[in-house]
């Protein structure tokens, strides 16, 4: 049973015996749900409880509940209080970073490009202010992101950028002022069916980069060193 109204969640789940046959699912830390996963890992230290643990993340309460029971069972949320008052708390930073970056599957729409620059950093800088006039909201990430706050690679030859889920590729290159190419590109826009790539985002130096979490699920599915990348991340960044 589930009832929900403004201030008020009201969850209630049976504990009788399975059907045959019948297993339940745990929630995949993918979409939607992994926006909560990200929620949590950005503030480990909070308690939180389920109606604000979904505002923050701008899920459903139902979502947040289903993500959070699932990681309770887990062991990498505790729990404290009773009732109204019962809130949840990361007690494994680590483990939940780890389970988020091997569930977050993301299958994007890559659109390829090429911004005439004099260099790998005058491009990020050129590529970014030329997104936010157009109003595209967007997100550096991989290895470029990672030259802007942790340096790890001298070049960067190719900018990838999560970007809005609804422009059309000609949209997005008129923006940047880039062209549209078949190869030889120096930027690459992703597109997932939502905008959840862009939660959380982070300013940094007058740029839009995806956040700290979200950057290292990104470079560990990188071919090129991302691994490397991601661990370096992971020690001079997250810390966890």
């Amino acid at each position: 049973a589930h009832i929900e109204v403004p201030g008020l969640l009201f969850h209630l789940e049976g504990r009788g015996r399975s059907r045959a046959g019948t297993t339940t699912t745990p929630t995949r830390l993918r979409g939607k749900a992994g926006i909560v996963a990200q929620a949590l890992l950005l503030r480990p230290e909070r308690e939180w409880q389920v109606m604000d643990l979904a505002r923050d993340a701008q899920v459903s309460a139902a979502l947040a509940h289903r993500v959070v029971t699932r990681l309770e069972r887990e062991g990498i949320l505790a729990i404290a209080g009773r009732g109204p008052h019962r809130v949840r708390r990361v007690a494994n930073p680590a483990a939940l970073l780890d389970l988020w970056a091997e569930e977050c599957v993301d299958r994007p729409i890559r659109t390829l490009a090429y911004l005439l620059a004099q260099t790998p950093q005058k491009l990020i800088r050129e590529l970014g202010a030329n997104l936010a006039r157009g109003r595209i909201d967007h997100a550096i990430t991989g290895p470029a992101a990672v030259s802007l706050i942790a340096p790890f690679i001298a070049a960067v030859p190719v900018v990838e950028v999560w970007v809005q889920a609804t422009p059309a590729p000609e949209e997005l290159c008129a923006a940047a002022g880039a062209a549209p190419v078949a190869s030889g590109h120096n930027v690459v826009f992703l597109q997932a069916k939502d905008d959840a790539p862009l939660a959380f985002r982070e300013p940094v130096d007058g740029l839009w980069l995806a956040n700290r979490f979200r950057l290292y699920a990104d470079l560990r599915r990188d071919p090129r060193r991302g691994r490397e990348q991601a661990e370096h991340l992971r020690r001079e960044v997250i810390g966890i």
